[in-house]
């Protein structure tokens, strides 16, 4: 009877070593609908797995290292003595943790999420029932084999309402050790609720990312904008983060994945955004970093970027906590530069720049305080609602900029037609298409054409001695008045002004003589309206003489680089100007070369009309004191006088 007391009371006493950690369910029915964030005291045993049906003496279990902790935690920190503590603190090691929850609903299942609970591998007992294995634990941590699954580990408390939760684990190379995630407690099908919940949520806050990152690229390589691709990149990194770690939909979709793919996939945001935020701050706006160089920022993280993946994943993961470190001082680097640039500029960019990066910093903050089991906003992970806001922020920012540039550049074709249209004031936008130009910025020096056209001359009769008799505001008046009149004539016979001779007009219609002797026999008629509204304004009743020519005329661009004029180079452009000078000496108001008018016939003839003028054949040698002719054979040594019923046929 002694010996059956004793062996109870050993019993009884292995009992209360081994599950001292005790947590009371204080009201079991809110895990029907809610979950209960389990933070409290486990027991663990340093460098031992003591499963549910470890048969261990007390004596035994005695010489366990044995702690209380509170879960979750780091084992790097545990109070150890000095020769366990050369191990722990570089996160390596194995060992066992045990809680008793009761309090429970009897024969009532449970469910809680197992993904981020462990680092590394572990198996999860409840009671004596294995419900959860990660990886391949090993008492042996250099022997432990790295896995992790998105999944819940599922257990049903006894008639009692007690579950012995037991959790053998072992970490090899990731720079903490222990249970790092909450003990997140469910009913069952509570869990499957919250899961399809945050499943759902997670997959619509990676889907906008994934969206905004293909709008990014897509607008990158169509338009060929930096800012896009440096903010695709952004909003991938941001991506990865989401995917990898904080719900690690990419381990649903491809289970095969291994971990340290999963963990570098994780790094990604890490050294990524350093970079990219640094880059694509710089093209926002270029006076952000006037006295820092960008490329200096960003280059430290994408020298970072490849050692993740070229480091083995022990030395990447143990690189992690310094990228942190870098990552939040550029963050905070760019909001104070940005934050000085609405002081000085007071500009939308800036305003809502810096407020992006003050809510992409607390919830990079609060993702951190999380990793070092502080309770940030009742548990909840901040980091991605603050990386979709931050991500939206920015598209709608580049909007507004594209917006902005798109409204300029509308500004900026009204003043380029404007200042085009000017422009065609002095270099006719004919005389561009003669050259084959689209515009005035494609002309160079020494360009030049050479083609048949008609060439007309008109000069005002005795305006020098008209002029002398009025005042110089007077002479403007009337030569603008005379050529306000004209020139729009010489356009809609599509002819192309080559120079204004003071009172004189230099005209060329390419391929078209006909044209040009009807444009001719037009100007005339406006003379005739014009001298009578000169003569109702008491200014002189001017006369013009026109002569026409056709041939060959050489146009092209002279001068130097520094300026640059139109020049048409030709001797028919001589006798245009010669036969013009007869019109006087002959008392004709229009004169042209027998080349001309045969011209003229022809085009007539092609297009099944006849000329709706006559000609008057006046031999040169007719007209005094002429002493050069308008041509070089003698057989064409007569001009033609344009007659028409619609001009005075006198001078």
């Amino acid at each position: 009877m002694k010996k059956a007391l004793s062996i109870l009371l050993s019993l009884f006493f292995i009992s209360s070593s081994l599950f001292s950690a005790v947590y009371r369910i204080e009201n079991p029915d809110t895990l029907s609908k809610n979950s209960l964030n389990i933070i409290t005291d486990w027991d663990f045993y340093w460098g031992k797995f003591i499963k549910p049906d470890s048969n261990l003496s007390e004596k035994e279990l005695n010489n366990i290292p044995h702690v209380t902790v509170q879960v979750p935690s780091d084992w790097n920190k545990y109070p150890f003595p000095d020769e366990i503590k050369a191990i722990s603190k570089t996160g390596k090691g194995s060992g066992t943790y045990k809680l008793q929850l009761t309090n429970l609903k009897p024969e009532q299942s449970y469910a809680f999420p197992v993904y981020d609970l462990g680092y590394t591998a572990f198996e999860i007992y409840a009671d004596k029932e294995l419900i959860y294995r990660s990886g391949k634990p090993n008492e042996d941590w250099t022997q432990t084999q790295a896995e992790q699954h998105f999944d819940k580990a599922v257990f049903t408390a006894d008639k009692n309402g007690t579950t012995i939760i037991t959790i053998i684990i072992s970490n090899d190379f990731y720079r903490k050790g222990g249970l790092r995630g909450s003990f997140m407690l469910f009913e069952e099908k509570a869990y499957s609720h919250f899961h399809t919940k945050q499943f759902c949520s997670y997959s619509i806050f990676a889907g906008i990312l994934l969206m905004i990152t293909v709008y990014c690229i897509l607008n990158a390589f169509l338009k060929k904008n930096k800012v896009n691709l440096y903010l695709a990149c952004l909003v991938l990194a941001i991506f990865s983060r989401i995917v990898s770690y904080t719900f690690p939909i990419l381990k649903t979709l491809f289970p095969a994945i291994p971990f340290t793919t999963m963990l570098r996939i994780e790094y990604l945001s890490v050294f990524f955004i350093p970079s990219f935020i640094t880059l694509y701050i710089n093209e926002l706006n270029k006076a952000i970093f006037k006295h820092i160089p960008a490329s200096v920022l960003a280059f430290p993280s994408l020298i970072f970027l490849l050692l993740n993946f070229v480091l083995p994943i022990n030395l990447a993961n143990r690189m992690v906590p310094y990228m942190q470190a870098y990552m939040f001082t550029v963050i905070g680097l760019c909001s104070i530069l940005f934050a000085i640039r609405i002081f000085k500029d007071h500009d939308f960019v800036s305003i809502v720049a810096i407020i992006s990066f003050m809510v992409l910093a607390i919830g990079g903050i609060g993702d951190i305080l999380l990793i070092h089991h502080f309770t940030f906003l009742n548990g909840m992970h901040p980091i991605t609602p603050a990386f979709v806001a931050f991500s939206i922020m920015q598209i709608l920012l580049v909007a507004f900029i594209q917006n902005r540039n798109y409204t300029h550049t509308l500004e900026l074709n009204d003043y380029l037609v404007q200042t085009n249209k000017a422009y065609y004031r002095f270099v006719p936008k004919e005389f561009l298409e003669l050259l084959s130009k689209k515009d005035i910025t494609e002309v160079t020096l020494g360009e030049y054409k050479i083609s048949k056209a008609a060439i007309l001359s008109a000069d005002i009769r005795n305006f020098t001695s008209t002029s002398e008799k009025l005042a110089p505001i007077q002479v403007f008046d009337l030569l603008n008045t005379y050529l306000k009149r004209i020139a729009p004539l010489i356009r809609k016979y599509n002819g192309i002004i080559e120079k204004y001779l003071g009172d004189g007009i230099i005209a060329i219609f390419p391929n078209s003589a006909e044209s040009a002797l009807n444009c001719a026999i037009e100007m005339q008629e406006q003379m005739i309206e014009l001298r009578d509204e000169f003569a109702s304004r008491g200014m002189p009743r001017i006369k013009i003489g026109i002569g026409v020519h056709y041939g060959n005329i050489v146009i092209g661009t002279g001068g130097n680089t520094e300026r640059m004029a139109e020049i048409s180079l030709s001797k028919d452009i001589g006798i245009a100007v010669k036969t013009e000078s007869f019109t006087k000496r002959c008392m004709r108001p229009i004169l042209a070369t027998p080349v001309a008018v045969h011209i003229a016939e022809i085009e007539a003839r092609q297009n099944g009309r006849k000329l709706e003028f006559t000609t008057e054949s006046i031999p040169l040698n007719s007209i005094a004191k002429i002493q050069k002719r308008t041509s070089g054979s003698a057989k064409k040594s007569v001009i033609l006088s344009i007659k028409s019923d619609r001009i005075e046929e006198t001078l």
